[in-house]
Formats: structure tokens, C-alpha cells, sequence
């Protein structure tokens, strides 16, 4: 038997504990803590947490193996549609009404050793109590899965009155396995510790074949003995025997009794009856699980899917966790419609990055994923009919999934193509379509919608942001007509003021101010069209004279207060370049102002420069200007040129931000290196483009 045909996510729940967590997830304000304490004492539930946890949506988290934890991983939301749709499998299980008895049965057995495990632990002084307790509460979850998957031959094994051995051998001749086998598997597969399978895999054998075995196995080997008992009687077993811990007969007794008063009591605080009847008459439970079934249904699926605050990627991870969840689909990928609706693209996948890669017309197309949109049905490789060759397509994402199938669901919405989920299936068994179609069809249309809805929601998100963007703009011009105003009157009076000093005035003070004035007018007329790159002409930038007049002009002002120096270091070969000079005297001007703003008394600025750097095949001229200061915030580094917040008075923020947009449309580049010790440098890369009637002799 393969391990992979057997179902997992339908392995029955006790009704009764079921019942009480959908009654606490329906509680407005529910603690995790509660949540627990009801999980941890349900073998299926706990072993379809840890399942869940196991899939390809919880990776990061594959550390995290205790319930309690996980718990808070998977989120409220989660844990509330796992007991919803554990509610509607159980509804629609194979398993008969008069069945729950064994069910039963064997809870009150898997919950008995967990007590007696978790109590042997504690007693023998091993490290980790609560990881005895769930090998107890699952030591028996491979009778669960071959029970749910082969309900009535199974039923005639499992409550045998033979030694488990016997049963084990009858097991193995009918199923080629064991309960024992199929539930250590399931539990190596899950994040829990290899000690653990183990312990569940060699519960059964006889203890003079484990005395080199580690602890957690010999402990839970004798709280697999000592649970046996007369099942849900109240003697223990005659055989307490303990070769490895030196537990006496009298105290495993005492152990035995105490435990079993707290599992009866557990039983009775969830209203569960332990008869042996086999009854066809549906327990109260039972039916109220078929009462939240219904219910389900009328609320539309699995408790109504809603885009709000999704964008198309965070609705594609919902999808993907809801796969996992109700189908135990694990690795699951997604092709899209593109704004044409004529191709299917491949998204971004962390597990499978090369899906990116992917584009096809699926209203052509051979394959799985191009039928099962045009067809809008659910589709499987292993569906295919006698002789049918396997398109191209299907292999390769057959291999990329490392799967031995696939199955292609579409999403549809109304009328609508939006593109297909490619999950891979191990098996024709694991989902097979004969049973599930209907089922699979009603999900990937809620799927399509909660796509459909998040889709929309981003195209409004956008629509509201450009509008926002061209109001935002509208208001920054008025502003900047205005600016432009007071610069006018300055510009005229320094005029005046010119002619009145006469030659013997600081001419060139004045003639320095009005360049600069002068600037200020070009680079608000630049703010106004910051989105579009200027219109191309021959404007000249001297490069080492620009940075020479600016240090002259802040080693008046700017340095002086700090007594600030500057170390000039230029490359004298550099020619003039065919570059905006009022662009590059703001880049400069912003970066060597953050600089000293920065830089304690008596700090160092470095302005250096090179021509003829080479970089990928082009020429361009070297900029650095760099600092002794005490170099920038981790925070502030991960956010440079994106405007943010100026934690400094009268500062907009948006300094780094201008000078990144105006060396984008300069079409060079920048970078920033900085540390504690080291200070901050930037390094600019100029194109080295030349004026005309000097591009034929450089």
C-alpha cells in the first residue's frame, strides 16, 4: 500500500469534541488557550494541525512543533475553517452512524496513553513531557486513516480481541502495513521530532527488543502497555513489569487509576459515550454536526470568502492555504489570464520561481491547463485515456512539482477566465475526480471570486491613487506659482542693488546669488514635471568646476559653523559633459548638506572624481562624495531614496528622494556605502556623453 493514496483530511473526530470547538470558534472574543486546551485532546484534529502545518504555506514555520504554537501560526481564521470543513467531511464520511462507538473507543484510548505518557514522562524525569503526550494522543492515528479509507474492512480488525501483535499480522496480510507503520510515516512527514515516529512505530514491539532504544521510545512503550488495559475498564493490565525505568507494579497501578479518573472525567465534561453499542441511531453530536454542515452550505462554502484588504497576491496565498486546508493539496501553483485574457502566465512562486517562466494560449493549448479552462471542469493526468500521449507541458510542471499527477482546477468567475490552480497529486486515489468533481467545481468558483474581488479591489486601490496623485500634483503647482512670485522681486532687487554698488561692490557675491537664485527658479520648474524626463539639449556641465564653486560657496556658510573641511580630489582629464549643470549642482548640494548636517566639529568631507569608468560595456565619469561621520541607520539605509518622514525640523524628507529622480533622468546611477566606522560614501556614475563638437577627438 502507498502511503499517499490514503486520505488524511477526512479521518473521523470524536462529534462531541468536534461540536464544542466550533461552538468556541463561533465565540466573538476566543482565546487561543481555549482552542487548545480542545484540540490537544482530539488525536484527528491535532493530526490534521500538524498536516496542515507540513504544507508548502507554513515552510517558514517548519520548526514550530507543539500544538499551543502552531495554533497561533495558523491563525484564528484557519483554525476555524479546519473545524468547519472537519465538520462537513465528517458529514459526508464513509464512516456509519453506528461506528462512532469505535471512534469513540479509540479516543478514549489515544487520550488515556497521552495522559499516561505525558505522567510516565514527568515521573522518569524526561526532558519533554508534552512530547510523550502527543506520541500517546496519535499513537493510534494510522488505525484512524485505514479506518477512514477502508471502513468495513477495517472495522472487522480493529476491535479484534487478539494481542496486538495478532492484529498487526492481520493487518499487514490485508493491507500490506500496519497502523502502527502508517502513523510513524505521517508523523516524519510532519514537524514533529524523528523520536517521536519512532516511538509510534515501536509501540507494539516487545521490550527485550528496545534496550538500545532512546528514552522517549521504552517510556511510550510502557504507556502503550500499561493503556491497554480491559479498554475502557478499570483494571490496568497484570503485566507491569518495567525493566527499563524500575517503576514498581503498585505505582504503575496508581498511575494507571489516576489517569484513567481524569480521562473518564474528560469524557463526561464533553458529553461522550464510551458504550460498546453499535447502534444505527445518529448520537445528538452527530446530528448537530449535520446542522453546521447544512448551515455551511447555505452560507456558501466554507463560511464565505472575502477579498477585503487582499491584493491579487495575497488572495492567491489565501487560495492556496484554503487548497491545503479543505484537500490537503500541498504544492500548489497558479497561471493567470493576462490583461488580454489570450495567455495564462506563470506567478512568482518562492517554492517554484521557474512557474514565472511560463506563458501559453490556453484557448490553443494541449495541455491540462489550457483544456480545463476551456472546458471549465476540473481536469487530471491521470484521467487521461488509453493511448493519449502527454502534452509537453504537462511533464514539465509534472517535474517541476515533483509529482507523479497533476490536477488543474479553473477559475472562473461568471463568465470570467481568470486562469487555473496546478496542484500536484501523488496518486488517482489521493482526490480521485469521479467523487470529488462536484465538490472541486463549487470551491474553485468561490476561489475564482475571491480573485475576481481582490482583483478589483487593487484596480479601485489604483484608480484612487491616481487620482490622488494628479490632485497631489495639481496642488504643488499652485504652490510653486506662488514660490515663483518672491523669487521674481529678489531677482530684480539684487539687479538694483548691483547697479547701485557700482563696480566696486562684491560683484561676484551678488553675481553667486543670482546664479543661485537663478537655480532655484530651474529646479521648482522641474518639480512640476518630475514624472517626465527633460527634453533633451546641449546643455554643458563642467563638472570639477561646478563642485569647486559650491565648496567655495560652503566653506562661507555651511562648513563654517562646525569648522567643517573639505579634501578635493579631482580628476583634471575630465572633459565637459552634455549633462544638466542645475541638476547636478542639487545633487551635490543635497548630499554634501546631509553630509555636514550629519558630520560632529571638525569633521571631513571627500569629493572626488574620475573619468573613464567602465561598466557593463559603458563609459561613464566618477562622482564620490563620502564623510568621516558615524554613518547612517540600518532603518534609514533600507529606505534611502524613497521619501519618508524628516525626523529633522522644517524637512521634508524628500532630499535622497530628489536626488535619486534627478540622476534617473541624468541617466546615471547611485549607490551608498556606510557604516559605524567607516562613514558614508555615495558613488555616482555620470553617462560620458559629449557635446557634439567634442565627441569626434575624445
Amino acid at each position: 500500500m502507498i502511503l499517499e493514496d490514503l486520505r488524511i483530511e477526512r479521518i473521523p473526530s470524536v462529534p462531541e469534541v468536534l461540536v464544542t470547538l466550533l461552538k468556541l470558534c463561533h465565540k466573538p472574543q476566543v482565546e487561543f488557550e481555549e482552542l487548545a486546551r480542545v484540540i490537544e485532546q482530539e488525536p484527528a484534529l491535532s493530526a490534521k494541525i500538524l498536516h496542515l502545518a507540513h504544507t508548502a504555506c507554513y515552510r517558514p514555520w517548519a520548526e514550530v512543533t507543539q500544538i499551543r504554537r502552531l495554533l497561533v501560526v495558523l491563525g484564528l481564521d484557519t483554525v476555524r475553517r479546519l473545524a468547519l470543513t472537519s465538520a462537513v467531511h465528517q458529514y459526508f464520511s464513509q464512516l456509519s452512524p453506528g461506528h462512532e462507538s469505535f471512534t469513540a473507543a479509540l479516543w478514549f484510548r489515544s487520550l488515556l496513553c497521552a495522559h499516561l505518557a505525558r505522567d510516565l514522562a514527568r515521573l522518569t524525569g524526561y526532558p519533554a513531557p508534552e512530547e510523550a503526550y502527543l506520541a500517546g494522543l496519535l499513537h493510534r492515528l494510522g488505525q484512524l486513516v485505514l479506518l477512514e479509507n477502508f471502513p468495513e474492512p477495517y472495522r472487522d480488525i480493529l476491535f479484534m480481541d487478539e494481542t496486538e501483535a495478532r492484529i498487526e499480522q492481520v493487518e499487514r496480510d490485508r493491507f500490506a502495513t500496519t497502523g502502527a507503520e502508517v502513523g510513524a510515516e505521517l508523523l516524519r512527514q510532519w514537524p514533529t521530532s524523528p523520536f517521536l515516529a519512532d516511538a509510534v512505530r515501536y509501540q507494539n514491539y516487545p521490550r527485550s527488543d528496545l534496550g538500545e532504544s532512546p528514552p522517549l521510545v521504552k517510556l511510550f512503550n510502557l504507556a502503550t502497555r500499561l493503556s491497554r488495559g480491559t479498554g475502557t475498564g478499570a483494571l490496568p493490565p497484570t503485566d507491569l513489569d518495567d525493566q527499563f525505568f524500575g517503576l514498581n507494579a503498585t505505582l504503575l497501578a496508581e498511575v494507571f487509576h489516576r489517569t484513567r479518573a481524569e480521562v473518564l472525567e474528560t469524557a463526561q465534561g464533553f458529553a461522550i459515550d464510551l458504550g460498546t453499542g453499535t447502534g444505527r441511531e445518529a448520537s445528538p453530536a452527530r446530528r448537530e454536526l449535520a446542522d453546521y454542515a447544512r448551515n455551511l452550505a447555505l452560507l456558501g462554502g466554507t463560511g464565505g470568502l472575502h477579498s477585503t484588504g487582499l491584493d491579487t497576491r495575497a488572495a492567491l496565498e489565501r487560495i492556496r492555504r484554503d487548497l491545503a486546508l479543505v484537500f490537503a493539496l500541498d504544492e500548489v501553483e497558479f497561471f493567470l489570464c493576462d490583461a488580454s485574457g489570450e495567455r495564462l502566465l506563470g506567478q512568482p512562486s518562492p517554492a517554484h520561481p521557474a512557474c514565472s517562466g511560463y506563458s501559453l494560449d490556453w484557448q490553443s493549448s494541449a495541455g491540462l491547463l489550457g483544456r480545463a479552462l476551456r472546458e471549465a471542469r476540473p481536469l487530471s493526468s491521470f484521467d487521461r485515456s488509453s493511448g493519449e500521449t502527454e502534452a509537453l507541458v504537462d511533464e514539465q510542471l509534472r517535474r517541476l512539482l515533483k509529482a507523479p499527477g497533476l490536477l488543474v482546477l479553473p477559475l472562473i468567475a461568471g463568465e470570467v477566465p481568470l486562469g487555473v490552480a496546478v496542484a500536484g497529486i501523488p496518486s488517482p486515489r489521493r482526490l480521485p475526480l469521479d467523487e470529488w468533481r462536484t465538490g472541486l467545481n463549487l470551491f474553485a468558483g468561490q476561489l475564482a471570486l475571491l480573485l475576481l474581488q481582490a482583483r478589483e479591489a487593487e484596480a479601485a486601490r489604483e484608480t484612487e491613487e491616481s487620482v490622488g496623485r494628479q490632485q497631489r500634483n495639481l496642488e504643488v503647482r499652485k504652490l510653486l506659482h506662488e514660490v515663483n512670485n518672491p523669487l521674481a522681486v529678489i531677482t530684480n532687487y539684487l539687479h538694483v542693488l548691483g547697479l547701485k554698488l557700482g563696480e566696486g561692490g562684491p560683484v561676484k557675491e551678488l553675481a553667486v546669488l543670482r546664479e543661485e537664485l537663478a537655480r532655484v527658479g530651474d529646479l521648482l520648474a522641474r518639480f512640476k514635471d518630475l514624472e517626465q524626463p527633460p527634453a533633451p539639449g546641449e546643455e554643458r556641465l563642467e563638472l570639477n568646476r561646478t563642485i569647486a564653486d559650491l565648496c567655495t560657496i560652503f566653506a562661507d556658510g555651511l562648513f563654517q559653523g562646525k569648522k567643517i573641511r573639505a579634501e578635493l580630489d579631482l580628476d583634471e582629464s575630465i572633459p565637459a559633459l552634455t549633462l544638466s549643470p542645475g541638476a547636478l549642482r542639487q545633487v551635490v548640494m543635497n548630499l554634501v548638506k546631509n553630509a555636514a548636517e550629519a558630520l560632529p566639529k571638525g569633521g571631513r568631507i571627500d569629493l572626488a572624481t574620475r573619468d573613464r569608468i567602465h561598466k557593463n560595456g559603458a563609459l561613464f565619469v566618477e562622482l564620490r562624495i563620502g564623510d568621516n561621520g558615524p554613518g547612517l541607520p540600518e532603518h534609514v539605509l533600507n529606505e534611502l531614496f524613497t521619501p519618508v518622514t524628516s525626523t529633522k525640523p522644517g524637512h521634508a524628507g524628500l532630499g535622497l528622494s530628489i536626488v535619486k529622480q534627478l540622476l534617473d533622468q541624468l541617466g546615471a546611477e547611485i549607490s551608498c556605502a556606510s557604516g559605524p566606522t567607516t562613514g558614508t560614501r555615495f558613488q555616482i556614475l555620470l553617462p560620458r556623453t559629449l557635446p557634439r563638437e567634442a565627441s569626434a577627438h575624445a
